[in-house]
């Protein structure tokens, strides 16, 4: 009896292991915690109207955006897996929030689920592809954006209930997403479309998308179109690369604006912790009195570890026309500047 009783037990428990083994492992997911702190002092002449120099620490990070980042992945097995990310920004001189609206994860925040093999799908606050695209084109890969007006050009920089397909093909890279407009009634009221494509291989990368938003204007829409190409090219520790974006935005009641935006430049690894780069910006808006600003950028960025980076800036806008307006705010016809500071990321 001792013996079959022996015998069951181990039946039983090589069936248990048996059916164990059969079911799909999953991996603990675990909650990340990093971000970027970044202080910069920087100088400007000409920063109000009639003149006037300014000095301030008055900022969202120069080098790099100040953001606290909570992210997770989750391994489900087969090569899928869940995500998630929650992105805050803040403002290191007073410790507030990046944005006036006091939203807590302003920068991004979103969920999805990815394969390696078909991409990822997510849904929340999210960067636009314009943005996504032109993150491989910008000489400065969008350092120094309180500075150069790549992000505000960005086809709105950032979407709102926004579900985006992203996936990697070998050399290319595909991007398509749709942000909910919310409107009863009307699906394309304040929505916003795109779609993106990229290939990278060796020292050249080519990229380009197209998107099309429904923007609130008063009490209706007005429709928004977007394009954008860029291409670089490596030659040893030099990198060119450049772009062109053109926004079109028309609707009843509404001025027709067309805004224009050319950039170029190049990053140079001097050494391995020493990093030089220039840039060229142009804005042209057919119906700001100002026309025309261009921008030039100078940098020098030095890597004490690869978390802490010691950066010095300097640069110079002018305008064709000296009135005030939205792309000429304090109404001079030029501005120079200086910028330095540490960047640690955590």
């Amino acid at each position: 009896m001792k013996s079959r009783a022996l015998n069951r037990v181990a039946l039983g428990t090589a069936t248990a292991a048996g059916l164990l083994a059969a079911l799909p492992a999953f991996a603990q997911s675990s909650v990340q915690l990093y971000g970027t702190v970044d202080g910069g002092i920087r100088q400007q002449t000409n920063a109000a109207k009639g003149g006037g120099s300014v000095t301030t620490m008055n900022s969202n990070g120069y080098f790099s955006s100040n953001k606290l980042d909570f992210r997770a992945r989750e391994d489900l097995g087969g090569g899928w897996n869940a995500h998630f990310l929650l992105e805050g920004g803040f403002n290191l001189s007073n410790g507030q929030f990046d944005n006036t609206t006091n939203t807590e994860f302003n920068r991004q925040a979103f969920v999805g689920i990815g394969n390696k093999k078909y991409g990822e799908l997510d849904l929340g606050r999210q960067y636009t592809i314009a943005h996504d695209i032109i993150s491989f084109y910008d000489p400065y890969g969008f350092h120094f954006t309180p500075i150069i007006p790549l992000t505000v050009a960005s086809d709105g920089t950032r979407n709102n209930n926004d579900v985006k397909y992203k996936g990697n093909f070998g050399p290319v890279l595909v991007e398509a997403d749709n942000s909910f407009g919310g409107v009863a009634g009307d699906f394309s009221s304040g929505a916003t479309r795109a779609v993106g494509l990229n290939y990278a291989s060796g020292p050249i990368g080519i990229g380009g998308l197209y998107g099309h938003r429904n923007v609130a204007a008063g009490t209706g829409f007005v429709g928004d179109t977007y394009y954008m190409v860029g291409a670089s090219y490596a030659l040893g520790p030099v990198r060119f690369s450049g772009g062109f974006m053109s926004e079109d935005q028309q609707g009843p009641g509404t001025p027709h604006t067309v805004t224009n935006n050319g950039f170029g430049g190049l990053a140079w690894n001097i050494t391995s912790v020493l990093v030089a780069r220039g840039g060229y910006y142009q804005t042209n808006v057919s119906t700001d009195k100002a026309a025309r600003r261009g921008m030039t950028v100078l940098s020098l960025a030095y890597s004490l570890s690869k978390r802490t980076t010691l950066y010095a800036e300097g640069d110079y806008t002018s305008f064709k026309h000296s009135v005030v307006t939205t792309l000429n705010p304090t109404g001079s016809s030029s501005q120079t500047a200086f910028t330095v500071g540490i960047d640690h990321l955590f």
